[in-house]
Protein backbone atom coordinates (compact mmCIF):
# COMPACT_ATOMS: atom_id res chain seq x y z
CA UNK A 1 0.00 0.00 0.00
CA UNK A 2 1.13 3.71 -0.76
CA UNK A 3 2.78 5.21 2.69
CA UNK A 4 4.27 8.63 2.78
CA UNK A 5 7.71 9.21 3.17
CA UNK A 6 6.89 11.11 6.71
CA UNK A 7 5.27 7.38 7.82
CA UNK A 8 7.35 5.98 10.73
CA UNK A 9 7.30 2.42 8.70
CA UNK A 10 8.15 3.99 5.59
CA UNK A 11 12.10 3.87 6.00
CA UNK A 12 11.99 0.73 7.64
CA UNK A 13 9.77 -0.79 4.35
CA UNK A 14 11.95 0.98 1.77
CA UNK A 15 15.44 -0.99 3.40
CA UNK A 16 13.53 -3.69 3.21
CA UNK A 17 13.34 -3.68 -0.17
CA UNK A 18 16.43 -2.41 -1.37
CA UNK A 19 17.83 -5.32 1.01
CA UNK A 20 15.82 -8.03 -0.89
CA UNK A 21 17.23 -6.57 -4.12
CA UNK A 22 14.74 -4.18 -5.30
CA UNK A 23 15.45 -1.53 -7.11
CA UNK A 24 14.85 1.78 -5.60
CA UNK A 25 13.61 4.74 -7.80
CA UNK A 26 11.53 8.31 -6.95
CA UNK A 27 8.21 9.03 -8.37
CA UNK A 28 8.70 12.89 -7.07
CA UNK A 29 7.44 13.86 -3.77
CA UNK A 30 3.79 15.12 -4.15
CA UNK A 31 3.18 13.71 -7.50
CA UNK A 32 2.77 17.03 -9.48
CA UNK A 33 2.77 17.13 -12.90
CA UNK A 34 6.23 17.59 -13.76
CA UNK A 35 5.44 19.69 -16.92
CA UNK A 36 3.38 21.97 -15.04
CA UNK A 37 5.88 23.14 -13.03
CA UNK A 38 8.89 25.69 -12.84
CA UNK A 39 12.74 23.74 -12.59
CA UNK A 40 13.27 24.81 -9.39
CA UNK A 41 9.65 23.07 -8.34
CA UNK A 42 10.88 20.06 -10.04
CA UNK A 43 14.40 20.04 -7.81
CA UNK A 44 12.53 20.75 -5.16
CA UNK A 45 10.48 17.50 -5.52
CA UNK A 46 13.01 15.38 -6.44
CA UNK A 47 15.17 16.51 -3.88
CA UNK A 48 12.44 16.07 -0.89
CA UNK A 49 12.25 12.34 -1.42
CA UNK A 50 15.88 11.39 -2.61
CA UNK A 51 16.73 12.81 1.08
CA UNK A 52 14.52 10.42 2.49
CA UNK A 53 15.69 7.46 0.60
CA UNK A 54 19.07 8.63 0.96
CA UNK A 55 18.08 8.27 5.24
CA UNK A 56 16.40 4.73 4.74
CA UNK A 57 19.94 3.19 2.39
CA UNK A 58 22.13 5.81 2.05
CA UNK A 59 21.98 6.03 -1.48
CA UNK A 60 20.32 8.54 -3.83
CA UNK A 61 18.52 7.34 -6.99
CA UNK A 62 19.47 8.01 -10.58
CA UNK A 63 16.07 6.54 -11.90
CA UNK A 64 12.41 7.82 -11.89
CA UNK A 65 9.21 7.91 -13.55
CA UNK A 66 7.36 11.20 -13.93
CA UNK A 67 3.87 10.90 -12.49
CA UNK A 68 1.24 10.78 -14.86
CA UNK A 69 4.19 9.46 -17.39
CA UNK A 70 4.35 13.34 -18.48
CA UNK A 71 7.58 14.67 -19.58
CA UNK A 72 8.64 13.06 -22.71
CA UNK A 73 10.79 15.44 -24.94
CA UNK A 74 9.92 18.52 -21.99
CA UNK A 75 13.31 20.20 -22.24
CA UNK A 76 12.48 21.74 -18.36
CA UNK A 77 11.92 18.47 -17.27
CA UNK A 78 14.91 16.61 -18.51
CA UNK A 79 17.10 19.56 -18.05
CA UNK A 80 15.84 19.75 -14.44
CA UNK A 81 16.67 15.77 -14.14
CA UNK A 82 19.59 15.70 -15.64
CA UNK A 83 20.93 18.48 -13.42
CA UNK A 84 19.60 16.41 -10.56
CA UNK A 85 21.17 13.41 -11.38
CA UNK A 86 18.99 11.88 -12.95
CA UNK A 87 19.98 9.32 -16.30
CA UNK A 88 16.46 7.25 -16.84
CA UNK A 89 12.97 8.77 -16.59
CA UNK A 90 11.36 5.49 -17.26
CA UNK A 91 7.48 5.15 -18.44
CA UNK A 92 5.73 2.26 -19.41
CA UNK A 93 4.28 0.46 -22.38
CA UNK A 94 1.88 -2.06 -20.65
CA UNK A 95 -1.15 -0.25 -18.42
CA UNK A 96 -2.83 -2.49 -15.98
CA UNK A 97 -5.71 -0.39 -15.56
CA UNK A 98 -5.92 -0.35 -11.54
CA UNK A 99 -5.09 3.55 -11.70
CA UNK A 100 -8.97 3.40 -13.34
CA UNK A 101 -10.32 1.09 -11.04
CA UNK A 102 -10.16 -1.84 -13.45
CA UNK A 103 -9.90 -5.57 -12.11
CA UNK A 104 -7.75 -8.51 -11.85
CA UNK A 105 -9.46 -10.15 -15.13
CA UNK A 106 -9.09 -6.21 -17.21
CA UNK A 107 -5.13 -6.68 -15.54
CA UNK A 108 -4.69 -10.18 -17.05
CA UNK A 109 -6.27 -10.13 -20.44
CA UNK A 110 -4.32 -6.94 -21.29
CA UNK A 111 -1.35 -8.24 -20.80
CA UNK A 112 -2.31 -11.82 -22.17
CA UNK A 113 -2.50 -9.70 -25.36
CA UNK A 114 0.02 -6.68 -25.25
CA UNK A 115 3.51 -9.29 -24.06
CA UNK A 116 4.83 -10.63 -27.02
CA UNK A 117 8.41 -10.53 -27.58
CA UNK A 118 9.01 -7.10 -26.11
CA UNK A 119 10.01 -5.77 -22.91
CA UNK A 120 7.67 -4.90 -20.49
CA UNK A 121 7.19 -2.35 -18.49
CA UNK A 122 4.13 -2.12 -16.47
CA UNK A 123 2.07 0.97 -15.38
CA UNK A 124 0.87 -0.36 -11.85
CA UNK A 125 -0.29 1.38 -8.51
CA UNK A 126 -0.33 0.70 -4.65
CA UNK A 127 -3.31 2.97 -3.45
CA UNK A 128 -6.74 3.46 -5.63
CA UNK A 129 -9.90 2.97 -5.27
CA UNK A 130 -10.63 0.95 -2.79
CA UNK A 131 -7.12 -1.17 -3.59
CA UNK A 132 -6.68 -3.69 -0.52
CA UNK A 133 -2.90 -5.24 0.56
CA UNK A 134 -4.31 -8.59 -0.68
CA UNK A 135 -5.53 -7.49 -3.86
CA UNK A 136 -2.19 -5.91 -5.09
CA UNK A 137 -0.10 -8.84 -4.28
CA UNK A 138 -2.78 -11.09 -6.29
CA UNK A 139 -2.28 -8.42 -9.13
CA UNK A 140 1.10 -8.66 -8.96
CA UNK A 141 1.16 -12.26 -8.96
CA UNK A 142 -0.85 -12.60 -12.05
CA UNK A 143 1.40 -10.43 -13.93
CA UNK A 144 4.33 -12.09 -13.33
CA UNK A 145 2.64 -15.61 -13.90
CA UNK A 146 1.54 -14.72 -17.12
CA UNK A 147 4.97 -13.12 -18.11
CA UNK A 148 6.49 -16.01 -17.08
CA UNK A 149 4.49 -18.46 -18.56
CA UNK A 150 5.24 -16.40 -21.97
CA UNK A 151 9.09 -17.09 -21.14
CA UNK A 152 9.98 -13.64 -19.88
CA UNK A 153 12.41 -12.97 -17.45
CA UNK A 154 11.94 -10.82 -14.09
CA UNK A 155 14.92 -8.28 -13.79
CA UNK A 156 15.24 -4.75 -12.34
CA UNK A 157 15.32 -1.87 -14.46
CA UNK A 158 19.24 -1.67 -13.62
CA UNK A 159 19.83 -5.16 -15.63
CA UNK A 160 17.09 -4.08 -18.03
CA UNK A 161 18.73 -0.42 -18.70
CA UNK A 162 21.96 -1.43 -18.15
CA UNK A 163 22.93 1.42 -15.74
CA UNK A 164 23.40 1.76 -12.36
CA UNK A 165 19.64 2.85 -10.45
CA UNK A 166 22.19 5.37 -7.73
CA UNK A 167 23.90 8.31 -7.43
Amino acid sequence: MYMSSTDYNWSRIVKRMYDEGHVVASHTYSHQDLTSISYQEIRNEMKQLEDAVYSAIGKKPAFMRPPYGSGNGNQNVIQALSDAGYHAAITWNIDSGDWDNKDINYAKNVFSSQAYGQGVISLNHLQYNGSTKDSIIALAKAEMDIMIGKGYKMVTMEECLGMSAYQ
